[in-house]
């Protein structure tokens, strides 16, 4: 049996109403030596049923079944299980555009781990309104300063091809437990191990969004959601000795996601001593620039002054 090129891995919670219409936008690919691994994450809708049936009239599709773990666990279920050079990660309530695989793949040489396109987000309760997200471009020290700011689409772990080899020789997987922003900290560590990535600003991937969706409702209770994502963050840059290198970048993952969910002043009032604690360990001031060694003396002094940050 050839072994497929893209492993396309799909996890799937209560996507019964959704799933087809991912299937199908995989199906209609014109690079055609792809396998979809769809990985049923415990649903208790059709969703079981429904990828059975898909999976019987399309032999490069096969179905895991687990207990509900959560969305890394199932990737993680999936990247086990894939065959391909190339691991490809989808939602089952996306859609693929029909070149995207063979874009991705145009792009490709021995050197590059990552290749990553852009996506569109459509905004169905606003007729449709269309809105293109591209990942920032440069070199490591961008990308990371990028995923940490959450300022382009590259945090997603979907619209992109990852070499298989090289998540697996670094034992690179989806942080289980990690509910909100487990796509940053999984990026983190493959840009980390990647000898080189490209990125395009070809859509290639296009995510529905509705009224209720997560990604547009509501921010409130984001901060809490997102301690683990934060701690992840910091855990990595002292893992890899970045913290004056990131040390702006490292205020502002705290400080963004504060703002979002409570506004700018209740968020520098909660911008405490200990998060403080947190960005500052490790840094050099004496390895920052003017205004960075600035940053540095006047939070640890008066944390509440974050209010004055861009």
């Amino acid at each position: 049996m050839t072994e497929p090129v893209i492993s396309i891995i799909m996890p799937c919670y209560q996507n019964g109403a959704t799933l087809e219409q991912t299937v199908r936008s995989v199906q209609r690919q014109t690079f055609e030596n792809w396998e979809l691994i769809a990985v049923n994450d415990g649903s208790t809708d059709d969703t079981g049923e429904r990828l059975r049936a898909l999976a019987r009239e399309e032999p490069r599709m096969c179905v895991l079944e687990q207990e509900n773990g959560g969305v890394s666990c199932a990737r993680n279920a999936g990247l086990a299980a894939a065959r391909g050079e190339w691991v490809f990660f989808a939602d089952a309530d996306d859609l693929l555009t029909a070149d995207a695989l063979c874009a991705l793949l145009a792009m490709t040489d021995a050197q590059t781990d990552i290749v990553c396109g852009a996506y569109t987000m459509r905004y169905m309760d606003e007729g449709g309104r269309e809105v293109l997200s591209a990942c920032a471009e440069g070199d490591r020290q961008t990308v990371l300063e990028s995923l940490l700011r959450g300022d382009s689409a590259l945090n997603s772990m979907c619209a992109r091809l990852y070499r298989r080899d090289m998540l697996v020789k670094n034992g690179i997987i989806a942080p289980p437990g990690v509910k909100v922003g487990e796509d940053v900290l999984f990026n983190l560590d493959a840009f980390m191990a990647a000898r080189a990535w490209r990125t395009t600003r070809q859509a290639i991937y296009i995510y529905e969004l509705g009224g209720d969706s997560a990604m547009t409702r509501a921010r409130a209770g984001l901060y809490a959601a997102s301690l683990p994502m934060l701690r992840g963050i910091s855990r990595f840059v002292g893992k890899h000795h970045l913290e004056t290198a990131l040390f702006r970048a490292h205020i502002d993952a705290y400080l963004r996601t504060l703002r979002a969910d409570r506004g700018r002043l209740r968020a520098a009032l909660a911008f405490d001593r200990s998060i403080v604690r947190t960005v500052t360990a490790g840094v050099q001031p004496e390895g920052l620039c003017g205004k960075q060694r600035l940053y540095y003396h006047v939070l640890r002094l008066l944390p509440v002054s974050s209010i004055l940050l861009p």
